[in-house]
């Protein structure tokens, strides 16, 4: 089964699934995985941690991702900024705020009507924290896609996920896959 069908089944049969992916080719996988969940869903919802929100247009715009049905967290773009009218991104300080993080996605999946949401990436996470606060925080999300109805998609790098996390978020997701 090649990789675009793999996520597509796997978005398609769950509710929560956790991407794995390699890291020398993760700026490749994230692009194929967020094409088809592009096509699987109307509104989805972009956590960045890595990329700022309009180097994440770009790289939509060349792999020919349709923008329109993504509204973006921005949490890589270090200043707070007021939400430009038309604009579909709310910026977060910083990586390292989850409570702050965890409010706006509470918001956006009560208010828009979102789908999916493709949360780019735990690995970026264990600069900030440690993994068991990782685990609490991915636990903390999981349970609000679940309570407001939005399938969540969490990535991180096969590499940089020591067992024991992988181990602890696979109590609390439908399925993990490996790319």
């Amino acid at each position: 089964m090649g990789l675009i069908s793999k996520i597509e089944k796997a978005v398609k049969e769950n509710d929560v699934i956790l991407i794995l992916v390699p890291n020398r080719l993760y700026s490749e996988k994230i692009m194929d995985i967020t094409k088809t969940v592009s096509l699987l869903s109307e509104r989805i919802c972009y956590v960045t941690l890595n990329r700022p929100c309009k180097t994440l247009l770009k790289d939509f715009e060349e792999n020919k991702i349709d923008s329109g049905k993504f509204f973006f967290v921005d949490c890589v773009t270090k200043k707070v900024k007021e939400e430009e009218e038309g604009e579909q991104v709310v910026y977060v300080s910083s990586p390292k705020a989850l409570t702050e993080m965890s409010i706006v996605m509470k918001k956006l999946l009560e208010a828009g009507e979102i789908e999916t949401t493709i949360f780019d990436s735990l690995s970026t996470l264990l600069v900030y924290e440690d993994p068991h606060v990782i685990v609490k925080f991915a636990h903390s999300i999981i349970s609000m896609f679940r309570t407001l109805g939005s399938k969540g998609i969490l990535i991180s790098l096969k590499d940089d996920m020591k067992s024991e996390v992988v181990k602890d978020l696979n109590m609390f997701v439908d399925e993990v896959v490996e790319v």
